[in-house]
């Protein structure tokens, strides 16, 4: 892939994560996911990139979204990865969807310059959709431990390239050496999640000793957060190992930030027990 398309896929990439963002601070703006899923569905449905606006008109009525009353236009236009085609042949993207009424036979598809990001639109739709149903209270933060802990929530759902575009929206927030500490391990976890989505592993494990050296560093600062650091770093050494084996495509299961587990009460009368029996 040349320059050009790997920025563009970068570009469109941080737009949807933007997407996903706005979703999950403003609920109401999940309107905007119903063209994706319908257009992603037909178009398997069919197995063409090309599906009939009648057709997308009849899903959203599944979805009891009235066609005339949606803001399709906008939606398509923010999403910057549509085209439609009217029975002339002629092609309206850009600006001139806002304008465009179809009067006839029209279709719709993604546009030819981001066609290679057909399959990762629909799935990261679906994701997003799933996100946007099963969350709750994720919200705009007010400081940066916050920014922190939504983080940890996108990439704990293995949502590895949002929690790298998001650490570094807000990267202005983190002014704490703990937050600066997790911003740099919450990272570098996302980019290990996508070398091994892409199976560059040799990065990947360059990456993983690099991040378990670095949690070594500062061990005595990560024992006052409140997340499992110990379980982390027998995970990165699980996954080092299953890295190196040969096979060219391996399953690892995935790498999740857990808080520490509160002690039981028969751990704290364990504690008093073993201090009693020490005087």
């Amino acid at each position: 892939m040349n320059n050009i398309l790997r920025e563009r896929e970068r570009y469109i990439k941080r737009k949807l994560s933007h997407l996903l963002f706005e979703i999950l601070e403003f609920p109401e703006k999940k309107d905007v996911l119903y063209i994706g899923l319908c257009y992603c569905q037909l178009s398997r449905i069919y197995g063409l990139d090309e599906i009939p606006l009648e057709g997308l008109k009849k899903c959203l009525n599944k979805y009891l979204i009235d066609f005339d009353s949606y803001p399709w236009r906008d939606y398509l236009l923010e999403l910057e990865l549509f085209y439609l085609r009217d029975e002339g042949d002629k092609f309206i993207k850009g600006s001139g969807l806002i304008t465009y009424n179809p009067s006839g036979e029209s279709f719709l598809s993604i546009d030819p310059r981001y066609g290679f990001l057909k399959q990762n639109f629909c799935q990261k739709v679906y994701r997003y959709w799933y996100i946007s149903q099963k969350w709750e209270n994720f919200s705009k933060p007010l400081n940066g431990w916050e920014v922190i802990e939504n983080a940890i929530r996108l990439f704990n759902e293995g949502l590895y390239g949002e929690t790298i575009f998001y650490l570094e929206d807000y990267l202005p927030y983190l002014n704490e050496k703990r937050e600066l500490l997790m911003f740099r391990i919450l990272k570098t976890l996302a980019i290990i999640g996508e070398l091994i989505e892409k199976n560059e592993r040799r990065k990947a494990i360059k990456e993983l000793i690099s991040l378990r050296e670095f949690i070594g560093d500062f061990k005595p600062e990560l024992r006052e957060l409140p997340y499992n650091f110990k379980k982390l770093n027998k995970d990165l050494k699980k996954l080092e190992k299953q890295l190196k084996k040969s096979k060219r495509s391996i399953y690892t299961e995935p790498i999740r930030l857990e808080r520490k587990r509160k002690n039981s009460l028969l751990d704290s009368l364990r504690k008093i027990f073993i201090w009693l029996l020490s005087d």
